[in-house]
């Protein structure tokens, strides 16, 4: 057992890892972007070492700690020294002591060890909410050989208060996706003006797009390159809401999902949708299913004409995850949704159900 949690708040950011080894758990505490402390602890067996460090990491997510996948990516500084087995983030920060994003990437080239990092991540790349991140994707480009090792890129790593999802100005990573073509995840947060072009990704295994206002012209360009990213094992689109942009066609996604596509993929999430009732339907006993863990349809405007699909959809009970959490179902639909799929969640906290349905809205917009 091996577990990363975070806490972060107004005025902190901390780490927690616990780690299970025979009859000992080693817990590593600290600041975030320190080595912290390490404290181990022995047990009389291995049984023991596992239920205690259990109970510890249950006390800890009451705190407010969350389990991560991974380590939050450093915050590069200008000048910082670079440590190989770590994430870095560069962004734009208001103190002029740390200059933009770009100062920080143009520093870090220069740091021993850079061409060694395997996770770069982009934050706001501007002071202006319309920058795009234009000039640091060329930037990374002429200077590819200090970025050789980097198996997952994140461009948008932006918070609300810095941007609102919908107003982040992406950019046209045709170009780039040429030059990194070996990468193995890839990511990125706001969806104007994004595109990737027809691309070639054989290693690719996690593909996220989280918007609030989808393209359709960006799913077509996925769906036309699916033959050319045969490792996918996850995929995640936020298709958002017309009122945002988004214009995704169903029909789309159909052909997105057809025939033998991404022979790997074990988690799929299609969500955040104004027309997620028409999302949930091209499922129904759909090929896919035989293949995919986890499926995702929550954050979007599902309602009690979703969940008569989801309830007629027999195949869903093979998944080990079917999330809807975040939808305007009624409280009977779920509870009927609940008793035939124990593999899902239906929670609805955050929609709120009362209001009036022409006001339902994603999870996510603006």
């Amino acid at each position: 057992m091996k577990e990363y949690l975070e806490f972060r708040d107004y005025d902190s950011h901390k780490f927690w890892q616990i780690e299970v080894a025979g009859n000992e758990f080693t817990v590593v505490y600290g600041k975030f972007g320190t080595d912290g402390r390490t404290q181990t602890k022995s047990f009389k067996d291995a049984a023991e070492a596992l239920k205690e460090a259990q109970k510890v990491m249950k006390q800890k997510i009451k705190k407010g700690y969350e389990k991560m996948l991974e380590a939050s990516p450093t915050e590069y500084k200008i000048g910082d020294k670079v440590d190989a087995s770590k994430a870095y983030k560069f962004f734009q920060d208001y103190d002029a002591e740390f200059g933009t994003a770009l100062d920080q990437i143009k520093s870090f080239i220069t740091q021993e060890n850079c061409d060694k990092v395997t996770k770069i991540v982009i934050g706001m790349w501007g002071e202006d909410t319309e920058d795009s991140p234009e000039e640091i994707i060329n930037f990374i480009i002429e200077n590819k050989e200090k970025f050789k090792a980097v198996k997952h890129f994140y461009f948008g790593d932006i918070e609300s208060e810095e941007n609102e999802i919908s107003w982040i100005e992406q950019a046209d990573y045709e170009n780039f996706l040429k030059e990194f073509n070996t990468i193995e995840k890839l990511e990125f947060r706001g969806g104007n003006n994004l595109s990737i072009g027809k691309v070639n990704l054989p290693n690719l295994k996690m593909l996220r797009i989280e918007t609030g206002g989808m393209d359709n012209a960006l799913v077509a360009e996925i769906s036309a390159s699916k033959a050319n990213m045969p490792n996918l094992e996850f995929l995640e689109l936020w298709l958002g809401d017309e009122n945002y942009g988004g214009d995704v066609e169903i029909e789309t996604i159909k052909e997105l999902i057809s025939g033998d596509s991404f022979p790997k993929l074990k988690h799929l999430g299609i969500m955040n949708s104004d027309t997620q009732n028409d999302v949930v339907k091209l499922f129904e006993n759909h090929p896919i299913l035989d293949r995919l863990d986890v499926l995702d349809l929550s954050m979007g405007i599902l309602t009690k004409i979703g969940g008569e699909s989801l309830l007629a959809n027999d195949k869903l009970s093979s998944l080990k995850s079917l999330n809807c959490v975040f939808n305007f179902m009624p409280d009977d639909m779920i509870k009927a949704l609940t008793k035939k799929f124990p593999n899902g969640d239906f929670d609805r906290s955050g929609a709120d159900y009362d209001m009036e349905e022409d006001y339902w809205y994603v999870e996510v917009g603006e």
